[in-house]
């Protein structure tokens, strides 16, 4: 099979570049996601957890994990990618985020940050749709507080599946082959010639990895692309970055039991609605380094979470073997800058904060977790996990070249998280689909 371009792997990135690059009639374009596809939406056969936009869809559609104990390694196997599971909220970075140099700035990367917001149906939640708990932060958080704007559309996480893919099915240039896991690429000199994938070669003029922050490292590294690789030394896999952070609970009280019943009868119940945005005492100028959000879980369940939204720590990605099954081997490397430490703990003393105002405290009870006997330092050391958020291990700059191209090569790129050089102090997924929209010209 030959095609124009492939596009390797059908996630919040390569679902929106595959529709974009197929817009052109006159160019091929073949999607290939290891996960399934269950087609279009109108079809009736999506699974309902990953309509479902209430909750985190954490519990099917997984990559197989090196640590199954590391719930930070979580990435979803299917058409959609991580845009299928996620709390489906639309945050841009500060502008600040994205001077990743060259032609990179905000003011350059705005309208495909405008255009991924537009076309994933982006909205800012209604005040009667806040839960109880999240009014609260909101009314605690004043000014520093975050309604989170979201994709969901008629009750449906509106995943990248939906708001990219699903308009261009019918296009007679654009075919998706899933259920299909990539080895690597394949390669003469500085070029590419395809891909090896489901066992078979697939021929292609260019061809772009788009298979998220983990997957992306690996097919360059098992394609002999890596920091001692046999077709080109590059810091493939390196400075892996993600949001680090840590949580609490509480025990709700009859007031919040009541009220939350009353508006989940009419409204519905979300677990993440509100952000409360703050700069620690080491954070960078221009940006809000610190996120603090309530949460909501069926019970009701309530909690809080705090994370350092610019950490300093860097982890890994590396192959355990040569072949694609084989789970990666993930090292986040959270708190190994000391720095971060006192960062999560200060953001966690924050929340707790937060939870003693008067807005919040009519709704909580005693500390559950981790106790209001535990300090917040010895808090973060023990519980530090990630957000889901990870990029930078194909970054620009270092492995690729401003325009998302790996450096060496002529026609292999690399978009998706792996490529932002730079953490946003932001959820990543907006990040992600503008930056196909805006490579999806220059591939």
């Amino acid at each position: 099979m030959r095609f124009d371009v492939l596009v390797l792997g059908g996630g919040a990135a390569g679902c929106a570049l595959a529709a974009r690059l197929s817009e052109n009639p006159d160019r091929t374009v073949c999607l290939v996601e290891a996960g399934p596809d269950y087609g279009h939406l109108s079809e009736g056969r999506w699974p309902a957890d990953i309509l479902d936009p209430r909750w985190l869809a954490l519990e099917s559609h997984l990559w197989e994990r090196d640590d199954e104990e590391d719930r930070s390694q979580a990435r979803a196997r299917i058409v959609g990618g991580c845009s299928a599971h996620n709390a489906c909220v639309l945050l841009e970075g500060a502008p600040s985020d994205y001077e990743w140099g060259g032609e990179w700035s905000y003011e350059a990367f705005a309208p495909y940050l405008r255009r991924a917001y537009e076309t994933l149906r982006g909205h800012v939640l209604a005040d009667d749709e806040l839960t109880p708990w999240h009014r609260a932060f909101r009314d605690a958080g004043g000014g520093d507080s975050i309604v989170h704007p979201v994709n969901i559309v008629d009750g449906v996480r509106w995943h990248t599946g939906f708001a990219y893919l699903d308009p261009a099915r019918a296009r007679e240039n654009l075919t998706v082959l899933a259920d299909t896991l990539v080895d690597r690429v394949l390669l003469d000199d500085d070029r590419t010639v395809g891909a090896l994938a489901g066992g078979r070669e697939l021929e292609a003029e260019v061809v772009v990895v788009s298979a998220s922050a983990y997957g992306s490292p690996g097919i360059l590294l098992r394609s002999g692309i890596g920091p001692e690789g046999e077709v080109a030394q590059l810091p493939v896999g390196e400075g892996l970055v993600d949001h680090v952070g840590t949580g609490a609970a509480w025990a709700p009280t009859q007031r919040l039991l009541d009220e939350t019943a009353a508006h989940e009868a009419e409204h519905g119940l979300y677990m993440g609605q509100v952000t409360v945005a703050g700069r620690s005492a080491s954070c960078p100028p221009g940006t809000r380094d610190l996120f603090l959000f309530p949460a909501l879980d069926l019970g009701p369940e309530i909690s809080g979470a705090a994370f350092a939204m610019k950490p300093r720590s860097r982890g890994s990605v590396r192959v355990n073997g040569p072949e694609p099954e084989t789970p990666l081997r993930i090292d986040h490397g959270f708190l190994r800058d000391e720095r971060d430490v006192a960062t999560v703990a200060e953001a966690f003393e924050r929340l707790r904060e937060l939870a003693e105002s008067d807005a919040v405290r009519r709704y909580r009870g005693a500390e559950l977790r981790p106790g209001a006997d535990v300090g917040a330092e010895e808090h973060v050391r023990a519980t530090a996990r990630g957000f889901f958020h990870p990029v930078g291990t194909c970054a620009i700059g270092s492995v690729l070249d401003e325009r998302c191209r790996v450096l060496g090569f002529e026609n292999l790129y690399v978009v998706d998280a792996s490529a932002i050089p730079e953490i946003p102090s932001a959820n990543t997924n907006l990040t992600t689909v503008a930056l196909a929209e805006r490579a999806a010209e220059w591939v």
